[in-house]
């Protein structure tokens, strides 16, 4: 039986720990970080819903809140502005974004190998044959320079095709033969859908024709806050729900299943599959070689103008160095 003393010795050193800053049972809340995604949610974020199911972001005390964008240009540019923490980009517009002088910092990676294709109508053998084609792009500029490096690499210039701007309507485009061919489409989602749907389109991808490897999907933060505690914390979490996500691939997308049932379909468990392997086993780590020389193709294809030091644009943030 606890005597009156005992109850009132258990209170004193309750409001002792309170008073002096001492840890008690309660935990403290977790703080909230915001994600703005490159898109609606799909398997190309499997990571992230890795590290909620896994307890991941709970342990690292976070509460991750995912937003899908209405508008897929707008992610970086809202993350700038501080409405939000982080945003889901890609390494090809963040040497825009750097070049603009648009303040925001690569800080991490979900997926770590290109995913973006050029589909062509079937019939279409080699990108030889898209000589006097028309081929639908969705963002100028990046759609641009791959274009024309992968045009290059057989002896074509952009002189030689014609484009048109289709916005994000890549599938419909080609499919209703309004253009011959599209670039931007992926080949995690795009290209399986298409083939799903009982077109035959032609891939190409650009890594293999003259386009230097990249990054596809990235987190971009703040510059000024690129290197906070929760930051830091999110991508420790990351790491550990990346982890899961290969560990019990089934069970993850179960469980992603059941939470967004519109993620049921053949096509987003085809692309779960395919997407697996791409995913960044190490989301923080920064492959500053990589990105140095990518920086370098873009300033090559006009679609950057200065020369800026890798740390005015990427960095580990879970590297202590400055």
């Amino acid at each position: 039986m606890i005597t009156l003393r005992r109850l009132l010795l258990i209170l004193l050193l309750i409001l002792s720990c309170v008073f002096l800053g001492l840890p008690t049972a309660r935990a403290d809340a977790p703080e909230t970080v915001t994600v703005i995604l490159d898109w609606f949610l799909n398997a190309d974020h499997a990571a992230l819903l890795a590290a909620d199911y896994s307890g991941a972001f709970r342990r690292h005390g976070l509460q991750v809140r995912l937003i899908a964008p209405s508008d897929p240009g707008s992610p970086a540019r809202l993350v700038a502005a501080g409405q939000a923490d982080l945003a889901v980009s890609y390494e090809t517009q963040l040497g825009m974004l750097a070049d603009q002088g648009i303040p925001l910092v690569r800080v991490g990676t979900m997926i770590d190998t290109p995913l973006d294709t050029l589909i062509a109508a079937p019939g279409l053998k080699s990108l030889k044959d898209l000589k006097g084609k028309t081929i639908g792009i969705s963002m100028a500029g990046v759609d641009d320079a791959v274009l024309a490096a992968m045009l290059g690499s057989v002896g074509l210039s952009l002189s030689d095709v014609r484009q048109v701007n289709v916005n994000f309507q890549l599938e419909q485009a080609l499919m209703s033969h309004s253009v011959d061919a599209v670039i931007g489409a992926t080949r995690t989602y795009e290209l399986i859908d298409l083939r799903q749907k009982g077109f035959d389109p032609v891939a190409f991808y650009p890594e293999e024709h003259g386009v230097p490897l990249n990054d596809e999907l990235i987190f971009l933060a703040p510059r000024d806050h690129a290197r906070d505690a929760k930051i830091v914390r999110f991508m420790q979490a990351l790491e550990e729900g990346t982890n899961a996500l290969l560990n019990h691939p089934d069970a993850i997308l179960d469980q992603a299943v059941h939470d967004h049932p519109e993620l049921d379909t053949p096509l987003n468990r085809a692309a779960w599959t395919a997407t697996l392997p791409r995913v960044c086993k190490q989301p923080a780590l920064l492959n500053g070689r990589r990105y140095r020389v990518f920086m370098d193709f873009l300033r090559a294809q006009g679609v950057m103008h200065r020369t800026l030091d890798l740390s005015a644009y990427a960095i580990d943030p879970t590297d202590s160095a400055p």
